[in-house]
């Protein structure tokens, strides 16, 4: 699939395109990029048009000095709106979904619904999730959000240091293969690549100050889907706290990257749940024209 570029404010933002409908906006998680869609990306777009957005550092992305979420879901909804895009579905994963619900806060008239995945969101994730049992886990929050060592100490060691992440938070082990790790390796060696995803790690008491801020809830249909040896049902009651209605999912067998691990299921999910949507959205506009008859 080809990469695109589409200019923001002077910088270049990485996306790719497929099928047509209704647009359905996907953002993806750390350590990844756009690529981590390969496995749904036929599925989803035979029924919409997908726009798979490289986050803004990573990937066909530039460098930005600022990676609070905030500040990249207005990049996002810029992106958006620069591609003619008024309204859509929008899925994040991991910082993907971060990023997603910051953009929910902010533009949530533009939004037909949100989908986050496994992800522990930033104010919304329970205290208890830092506690030093849980090291195994949340370890990188720390590690990530210190200035300069971890690039220090994983330069030249990229593959090695992601592919710890994909073997020890993944439970179809074979689900990213080699050349996929190769291929997100390369990605993430390229010049402050690295950093720039830290970047988001090193934002995250912002971004956590801004959706704790939060207090009028979302009214948006939200679908929140958990990995079984992920965040499991946590991610639905995170996003409790700022939605008025959300349905949570868990998906069994399945580690951290879902749309990778388990594709099929995932994909009909969300597609499922999107036609729902869709389809009591249509039955209100049509009771409206009735009334209005």
């Amino acid at each position: 699939m080809e990469q695109l570029h589409i200019n923001i404010e002077g910088k270049a933002i990485g996306y790719k395109t497929a099928g047509t409908g209704t647009p359905v906006i996907l953002l993806h998680g750390w350590p990844q990029t756009s690529h981590m869609w390969r496995k749904v990306v036929s599925a989803i777009a035979s029924r919409h048009q997908v726009i798979m957005i490289d986050l803004p550092g990573l990937g066909g992305s530039e460098t930005y000095d600022i990676y609070d979420t905030g500040f990249i879901a207005e990049i996002i909804a810029k992106t958006a709106q620069t591609l003619g895009v008024s309204e859509y579905h929008l899925v994040g994963h991991d910082i993907g979904a971060w990023v997603a619900v910051a953009q929910a806060r902010l533009f949530e008239g533009q939004l037909r619904s949100l989908t986050v995945i496994d992800a522990g969101i930033p104010g919304l994730i329970p205290d208890a999730i830092f506690k030093p049992e849980n090291a195994q886990r949340v370890w990188q929050f720390y590690f990530h959000a210190v200035a300069d060592i971890p690039e220090l100490l994983i330069k030249g060691r990229e593959k090695e240091y992601l592919a710890w992440y994909f073997r020890n938070k993944s439970i179809v082990k074979d689900a990213i293969t080699d050349l996929d790790v190769a291929y997100y390796a390369e990605q993430y060696s390229r010049q402050h690549a690295m950093s720039n995803g830290f970047g988001y790690y090193r934002a995250f008491s912002l971004s956590a100050e801004q959706n704790s801020a939060v207090h009028q809830k979302l009214t948006i249909p939200i679908l929140a889907i958990g990995a079984a040896s992920g965040v499991g049902a946590s991610i639905g009651m995170a996003m409790d706290k700022i939605a008025e209605r959300a349905t949570t999912k868990v998906i069994a067998n399945c580690g951290h990257y879902v749309p990778e691990e388990r594709p099929s299921e995932f994909a009909e999910l969300l597609l499922s749940f999107m036609e729902d949507r869709q389809a009591r959205a249509n039955e209100r506009f049509s009771s409206y024209q009735q009334a209005a008859l």
